[in-house]
This record gives C-alpha cells, structure tokens and sequence, in this order.
C-alpha cells in the first residue's frame, strides 16, 4: 500500500447543488455518452493536454456517482459511472472538500460541459478548467472547477441510489490491458493472495509515510505492480497491511487510475480504494495485522 501526501485544504461549502426529480422536464437531457465526450474532446497527445468544449449545441453527460469522500482517500474530485452499457466512467475535479455530502455516492448527476475542459492530468482525461501548473504558467493542465461554477454545470436528478453502480469483476492483467476509456472504472478483483513483502524493509520495520510499489498476483497467477493509492489523510492510513505469506486470499474493489508524469518513466496503475468500513469494506478477507 502506497501513502501519497497532499496539502490539506478545509473549505467552507455554500449551498447545495440543484436537485430535480427523476423524469421531470426540468432535468437536462443527455446530448452525448461520456465516452463520445472522452473521443471528441480528448484529441490532443501529451502527458498533460487540455481542449475546451466549445459547441453551440449542449454537451450534457449524465452519469452516477461512484466515489465517496467521507474517509478522506478521494479528495476534491467525483467520479461518474456512464449510465449506457459500456460502463465508462469520468473524473470531475472540484475545487471543494467534502463534496460527498452534497453529491453522495449513487446520486445520478447531469453535467453541462460547455465552456469546461477535457484535459490529461499525468495522461489520464478529468473533467475541468484550464489550469497551469504553477504561477510560471509552464504548462497547461485541467484544474479544479470552482465550486461556485460548478454548481451551474451540475444538477442532481432524482434521489442516490448506490445499489445501482456496476461493479465489473477483472484480473489484474485485464486492468492492465484497459485503454483510457477504462480509466476510473470501479473494479473488483478476487481471490488476491496478498500484497507483496516489500511491505516490510531489512530490519522487518514497518514502512509507512511514503509511496511504495506492491506488486499483488490474482489467483491465475497474473502478477503486475501496481499502488494501492491511499493519502496520509485518509482514516484508515494507519492501518497496517495484510502480512505477506499469511495464506489467506482478498478481495479488493477499487477505482483504477493510471498516473504517468514523465515521459522518461513508464507509467503506473493505482488502485483507489473509498474505504475499509461498511458499506464499501474495499478490502475484504484479508489478515489486517494489529
């Protein structure tokens, strides 16, 4: 399990997004999947890209939450599971905390696109505005939609219902082999032995406090490194990980990122887990150690 740190930011949160009822003719209609979004607006090659959504006509995905940012590993972004077959999910930066409690897990949103920005953020496409990457202006990248915007381009419909989100079942060579239209998909993987024993260092510490591989094998065999992305400020990032050769097999259910940086490395799945507590428990049947 890596441990990847960030500035914390506690924001204060104005009022809430616009709820529709379901079917009411006050809800914005889709005009396009989030897969036709990702195809027609992320065209640009590059590691960090950004192209605005310019179109006379409406560009509205709709889509159904699948992040949850109560236990502090999602941080100022949600995640949207297309509502078509194909299952395509979307990043959305927020530049707000505890979105959570306005566009809790399960909730179908409808998203005005216009005048955002598709961009790639260490190559995977978010949902945005044109941000920069300091004050230098060195490069383009998707930043964080301002909360106040974001309550224009965002309206709730109907009432969250989480009992609704696909969960697709993968090996880990399958996760390895998604394009970016795989990217942000909430997954399940069984029957995981364990994380790997770099876990633990020469003197059979417990490392803890920065990011570390953990190359994990699904019960074929088919092994890849791959992070289990976990912040310093989620709850449960004091938790100890399950004990390398304790025989036992897991089950993780995750969200898969992919993060490249640097064209001179090659880039890395990471697996994000919501939380280890009831109703999700992203990690079950593994030997937790105390």
């Amino acid at each position: 399990m890596s441990y990847t740190a960030c500035e914390k930011e506690f924001d204060a949160i104005p009022e809430d997004f616009a709820t529709v009822p379901e079917g009411s003719d006050e809800a914005w209609p889709q005009t396009v999947t989030i897969k036709d979004l990702i195809e027609n607006f992320d065209t640009k090659e590059g590691l960090f890209t950004i192209d605005t959504i310019d179109s006379p006509n409406d560009i509205i995905v709709r889509g159904r939450i699948i992040t949850d940012d109560r236990a502090g590993n999602v941080y100022k972004y949600f995640v949207i599971q297309s509502l078509d077959d194909d299952h395509t999910c979307l990043k959305v930066s927020v530049d707000a905390g505890s979105l959570s409690g306005m566009l809790p897990l399960g909730q179908v949103v409808a998203i005005r696109c216009n005048g955002l920005v598709l961009g790639r953020y260490a190559a995977a496409p978010q949902l945005g505005v044109r941000g920069y990457r300091n004050d230098n202006k060195i490069r383009e990248e998707p930043g964080r939609i301002p909360y106040t915007l974001a309550m224009k381009h965002i309206q709730k419909i109907g009432t969250p219902d989480p009992s609704k989100i696909v969960v697709e079942e993968k090996t880990l060579k399958e996760i390895t082999e998604m394009d970016k239209y795989g990217y942000f998909k909430i997954v399940k993987i069984k029957d995981v032995p364990t994380f790997a024993p770099a876990t633990y260092d020469n003197n059979k510490k417990y490392n803890i406090g920065f990011p570390r591989s953990r190359e994990i094998a699904d019960d074929s065999g088919n092994t890849v490194d791959v992070y289990i992305s976990t912040s310093e400020y989620a709850r449960f990032a004091d938790r100890r990980i399950p004990t390398p050769g304790s025989g036992n097999k897991g089950e993780i259910t995750a969200i898969v990122g992919w993060f490249q940086d640097n064209e001179a490395y090659d880039g890395t799945w990471q697996l994000t887990v919501r939380s280890l507590d009831k109703p999700f428990a992203d990690l079950k049947g593994f030997d937790f150690p105390q």
